[in-house]
């Protein structure tokens, strides 16, 4: 693929989670404003019950962060003329960072399928649009410091996942 068209998926990967991040952001602001209890005919909120609007307020930012910071340091990327700012080395190791990342996350996750497999197989999509969409900010960003930021960003997302399918899986310490 063309450099350009690598940029536009990243990109495309980053404003889809930024609009993900803004949907929960929607849906934790509405549930506060509401300051209601859960109804009975509502299932979303009363399967969260009361966390349900801190819960959503906390995917908001987990989401949006990553997401910002990777559109952010993506600026200039696409002209042509752009240099990446890190070696290549480190954006390979970075990349294979991402990818290893969200293929560990749909093997865990396809393995352990439960009821829930829908949710499931969402959070390995959201998994993917972060890592690899923070991957390409970091492989195409002509600004050191903000791709050096996104790289942070990657590692914390990578973690992030790692603690959550320990999690999921019943790994104690």
């Amino acid at each position: 693929m063309k450099r350009k068209s690598l940029v536009m998926a990243s990109r495309t990967m980053l404003v889809m989670l930024a609009i993900a991040a803004v949907a929960m952001l929607g849906i934790g602001v509405v549930v506060v404003l509401r300051g209601d209890p859960p109804e009975p005919s509502g299932w979303l909120r009363s399967a969260f019950g009361q966390v349900f609007a801190a819960f959503a307020l906390a995917m908001a930012a987990l989401l949006g962060v990553p997401s910002a910071l990777g559109l952010w340091a993506m600026a200039g990327a696409s002209s042509d003329d752009a240099v990446p700012a890190l070696t290549r080395p480190a954006r390979r190791i970075l990349g294979g960072v991402a990818v290893a990342t969200v293929v560990v996350a749909a093997v865990v996750i396809v393995w352990s399928l439960s009821v829930v497999a829908v949710v499931e197989l969402a959070l390995v999509g959201l998994v993917a649009l972060g890592t690899l969409g923070l991957a390409g900010a970091i492989s195409f960003s002509i600004h050191r410091w903000r791709a050096i930021g996104s790289a942070v960003a990657l590692i914390v997302v990578s973690l992030g996942t790692a603690w959550m399918l320990r999690a999921l899986l019943g790994i104690e310490r």
